[in-house]
């Protein structure tokens, strides 16, 4: 072999020795592909090309040449041959369902089973009785208010609180100089007249024997019956203060001008002062405010005195029952505590609604012959009204209560069957509701046919089917 062929062969890499043996052969190296490396520097250049043209034009530039480029792609792409989806099932439509009638429908063996009864509406034959509450007062017209009419001192007190007093008895002992002033200028004024008589009646003698003239006479009449107007006045003052006719009277029984009186018959000015005063009716003290040895005037009053021959009953009349009501209606009062009952009649209906209870009141006369009653006793009175014309009545259980509304299930007499009965609910309007029965203002005629015992339960069918047919809550 010649040197240069050693030269040009190729050269093996030393040998190496390992501990195990023999040395191994080294792995072959791996040729880089041309085709690689070309694509490497394509990218390359593309991608310096890339960043100077954003460089020049900017990034804005770039963005928008980007987006045309991919419409421009997106529009004349090759399509695929993959097949299209199938298009959606069309849903059959639903039947609409047919509006509710309003109707409850129960069938006669639903009817047996819930225990539906049904009955015929009546016609009102009978009288309301509207029940009142009330209680009883003294009449005012009768009561007895015990005033001085003047300036007094009272020195005694005969009648206390809640205590029985017939005409006449004595009720205070007052002294008073006014009293004493009013009953000497009353005996003066008698006096005075008593004068003026005598001398008239003795110049009307003279005149007819011409011993005096017509004009002197004319002036004697004239004297006396300025002095007997004057007497008469005196003694009507002595009424206001309410002094006794026998009092009055004995103040002028001595006064005799034919007659001297002796000096115990004239009187003492101190017994003048006095005065007792009496009752005027028979009835009972309600009020004393009178104290011994306090001074009053008129505008006090003493004490009251009630008669109890007869109490007024004043009756409470709601608004709503007021057009129910008129003068003369008989009306049964009864009285729980004392276990008894009277008949009266509507005497007064006030005119104004009362401001605190919102209802009209109403007043009857009550007697009270033993004396039992008391004011202010607590009544239940009954008023009774006559039957109306239209109005109609069914029993307690026919009238159910729907969100504050009363109404009644009817019987639809067109549509129902025997198999199959079909009820409509009705709105009422009440115009007495007693335990047992429901006297209807509207909403009912006579001769139709209500659901009695289980109308409760078509109330509750009426909902379920409304909340189904309408999918809102009962109205």
């Amino acid at each position: 072999m010649s040197t240069l062929e050693t030269e040009n062969g190729p050269i093996a890499p030393p040998a190496v020795t390992t501990r195990d043996g023999p040395p191994a052969n080294p792995p072959p190296k791996r040729r880089k592909s041309i085709f690689g490396k070309l694509i490497l520097v394509l990218l390359l250049g593309g991608a310096a090309g890339g960043a100077y043209y954003a460089y020049r034009v900017g990034p804005d530039r770039v963005r928008r040449d980007a987006d045309q480029l991919l419409t421009y792609v997106r529009h004349h792409a090759p399509e695929t041959s993959e097949p299209a989806a199938a298009p959606p099932p069309t849903p059959t439509p639903l039947k609409p369902r047919p509006a509710w009638d309003g109707l409850v429908r129960v069938s006669s063996e639903e009817a047996t089973a819930l225990g539906i009864v049904v009955v015929a509406v009546q016609p009102q034959e009978q009288p309301i009785k509207l029940e009142l509450p009330g209680r009883t007062d003294y009449d005012p017209n009768t009561l007895s208010k015990i005033r001085p009419r003047f300036d007094t001192l009272v020195e005694r007190v005969r009648a206390e609180l809640g205590q029985k007093v017939k005409k006449g008895d004595p009720l205070v002992d007052l002294f008073s100089t006014d009293l004493a002033a009013a009953k000497n200028d009353f005996q003066t004024a008698y006096v005075q007249w008593q004068h003026d008589l005598t001398l008239r009646k003795l110049r009307e003698k003279l005149f007819e024997t011409k011993a005096i003239s017509e004009q002197l006479l004319v002036d004697t009449r004239n004297d006396e019956n300025k002095s007997r107007l004057a007497l008469s006045t005196a003694r009507q003052k002595l009424e206001v203060f309410e002094v006794p006719e026998d009092q009055i009277d004995r103040l002028i029984q001595n006064l005799d001008p034919a007659k001297v009186p002796s000096f115990d018959q004239m009187g003492d000015v101190v017994d003048k002062a006095r005065m007792t005063r009496v009752s005027q009716v028979d009835g009972v003290v309600i009020n004393r405010d009178v104290v011994p040895g306090n001074l009053y005037d008129n505008n006090d009053v003493l004490m009251v005195i009630a008669p109890l021959e007869h109490l007024f009953v004043w009756v409470n009349v709601y608004e709503a029952d007021q057009i129910k009501v008129k003068i003369g209606q008989e009306m049964e009062i009864r009285f729980p505590y004392l276990d008894e009952t009277v008949l009266g009649r509507v005497q007064y209906v006030a005119p104004e609604v009362s401001k605190d209870t919102r209802a009209i009141q109403i007043r009857a006369t009550v007697p009270n012959i033993d004396g039992r009653l008391k004011s202010n006793l607590l009544v239940r009175a009954s008023v009774e009204i006559p039957p109306v014309s239209g109005y109609t009545v069914v029993p307690r259980s026919s009238m159910v209560v729907m969100n504050g509304q009363e109404y009644a299930f009817v019987r639809d007499e067109k549509s129902s069957t025997q198999d199959l009965a079909k009820f409509e609910r009705r709105k009422l309007e009440i115009a007495e509701e007693r335990d047992d029965h429901v006297v209807v203002e509207k909403g009912l005629k006579p001769g139709e046919h209500v659901a009695s015992y289980g109308s409760l339960i078509l109330a509750q069918l009426y909902e379920d089917q409304q909340m189904v047919a309408t999918g809102l809550p009962l109205k």
